[in-house]
């Protein structure tokens, strides 16, 4: 009979992996040496993630939770803002958390799983905070703070996109020597040219 699945392993072997991204690039994640570290035998932690693709879109899903609660948290201290002030706090903690836990997401901005029997329910998770980002975007339209005719579902993949750019720039120091210490200028410029018009509220 086969054994029945430990789902506190599984998630042991989930902690691990978070712990090796906090240092090190996806690439250098290792399924040898996190079975080591969770105590099982190399093959046995294939018995809970078939893959290191399975695990990480496992760890996708956790970080863009995580995400999601920051991004919510920081929408919920702008209620009462204008749509386009509301974007711009989106844009601001897209950016705070990628630098924050720089390898989390770099693996979150990865092309999806190579399969295409992603159910509905995922892609839903995986495409949450784009159509926030459009909600927005239709906000600020609506309430004027942003002009218009704009299509929201392009300038929310542009806007994505763009900022994810910009902060693969700046931790690379392919922006100007200026800027290697302080992205903030760049963002509130981005914003100034994605959201039109000067300035935008902090």
């Amino acid at each position: 009979m086969a054994k029945p699945p430990n789902p506190e392993l599984a998630s042991r072997i989930v902690q691990l992996a978070l712990a090796e991204l906090a240092d090190k690039p996806p690439e250098a994640v290792n399924m040898r040496s996190l079975a080591a570290k969770a105590g099982v035998s190399p093959t046995a932690i294939y018995y809970y993630f078939a893959s290191k693709e399975a695990l990480f879109e496992r760890i996708k899903f956790e970080t863009l939770g995580e995400l999601e609660a920051a991004i919510g948290r920081v929408l919920e201290g702008a209620a009462g803002a204008s749509g386009r002030d509301k974007l711009a706090a989106l844009c601001r903690a897209f950016v705070a958390f990628s630098l924050s836990r720089p390898h989390l997401a770099e693996l979150l901005m990865e092309e999806l799983p190579p399969r295409l029997d992603l159910d509905e329910e995922a892609m839903e998770r995986y495409y949450r905070i784009h159509d926030q980002a459009r909600s927005l975007v239709e906000e600020a339209l609506a309430d004027g703070s942003m002009e218009g005719p704009r299509d929201p579902d392009l300038e929310a993949s542009v806007g994505q996109a763009a900022l994810w750019g910009l902060v693969a720039q700046f931790k690379a120091t392919r922006v100007h020597p200026r800027f290697w210490n302080d992205i903030d200028p760049l963002v509130e410029r981005f914003l100034e040219l994605f959201l039109g018009g000067k300035g935008v509220s902090q």
